[in-house]
Formats: C-alpha cells, structure tokens, sequence
C-alpha cells in the first residue's frame, strides 16, 4: 500500500519530470509517456495523481508559483523601503531568468492552446495580487505616495523587472542568457523608487 508521504514524493516527482519536458519540448511536444517514464513510474499513475495533461501543468505552474519570487519575497525584507525595492528587483530577475526556458516555450505554446493562456494569465495575476498587497502596505504606512494605485504599481514594477528578461533573451541572438550588470539593475530600482516614494513632510 502506497504511503501518503510516497503518494506525495511520487507527485512531486511527476511535477519535476513535467517542468523539465515542458522546459525542452514545450507544452504541446511533452506527451504524458515522456513524462511518466522520466518519472519513473508508468502513465497510469500519471492519470491518478493528475486525470490529464492539462491539470499536470496547473500543479507546475502552481508549484512554481507557491516557490517563485512573488511568494517569497517578503521573507527577507528589512523595511528599507529602497534597499528593499532593490532586492526585490534582484530576487524578480534571478527568478525569471531561472525559468526562463520554460517560460520561452510555454509563451509560444499558448497561442495555440488555450488553456494553457488561461492559466498563465491567471498564475501571473495571483503573483501580481501578491506584489499589489505590499505596495498597498507601503501606500498605508506612509512610504509610498497615496495617489498611486497598488494594482499599477505591481504591473509596472514586473513588466520593470521580469520583462527584462524576458525580452532581453527573446530577442537576442545569442546562447547564453542576457541579464543585466548590476549597475543597471541598481539604476531601474532607483528609478522606480524615485518615481514612487512619498515626499517626506516637512
């Protein structure tokens, strides 16, 4: 009889077979064979734990979200709100540019499947939900001007951070993923917190 910890151990295992494939092949070239067998276990089991292909990719997108950046963040803040901004713009690229490859495939992918759309467009609003419930914290403390919206100011700071990479590497010609040096990342944190700091009362 199977365990609830070998139950768990096994479900996981099939989620990080699936991120890897869907990170090679992408969505639509990951078969649920490939993925059993680089499990290690056979497609039945597959079809127990997850039903189809479909719920297989919302349990990685779900798990990536639960350990990506939006859910973390906050584990390390100082409440210096620049210095904070800053590592969070650092946390918000390494997370992008560690995934990146699966992230490229998937966007290609979801032009033609649907389904896989929608559940990257609603992973990427949870995250954003996430990133507005903190400004919304600096908006009420003080730090952050009052004029500003959380929603917008979670959108600009992804699309600031996470779309660098994104783009960056889309567009490039290259082999070896395109991050930025520090002194621009230091450069696009300040900007943005220049741009959405409370002026200080006098």
């Amino acid at each position: 009889m199977t365990t609830e910890t070998g139950t768990d151990e096994t479900r996981q295992r099939i989620i990080d077979a699936a991120i890897g494939l869907f990170g090679e092949v992408g969505y639509s070239g990951a078969t649920t064979r490939a993925i059993a067998e680089r499990a290690g276990i056979n497609e039945v089991t597959l079809f127990r734990h997850f039903g189809n292909k479909k719920n297989l990719l919302l349990a990685c997108i779900q798990a990536g979200n639960q350990a990506g950046f939006a859910a973390t963040f906050r584990d390390h803040l100082t409440g210096d709100y620049a210095a904070d901004i800053g590592f969070m713009a650092r946390l918000q690229m390494a997370d992008t540019a560690a995934h990146f490859d699966i992230l490229r495939l998937l966007m290609c992918d979801a032009q033609a499947v649907p389904e896989l759309r929608d559940m990257m467009a609603s992973g990427a609003s949870g995250n954003r939900d996430l990133l507005a419930g903190y400004f919304r914290e600096q908006i009420d403390a003080g730090v952050i001007r009052a004029d500003l919206d959380p929603e917008a100011l979670a959108t600009a700071f992804d699309s600031l951070f996470s779309s660098y990479i994104v783009f960056a590497n889309l567009m490039g010609s290259g082999s070896a993923l395109v991050t930025p040096s520090d002194a621009t990342l230091d450069s696009l944190a300040g900007i943005f917190v220049r741009g959405t700091v409370a002026s200080p009362r006098g």
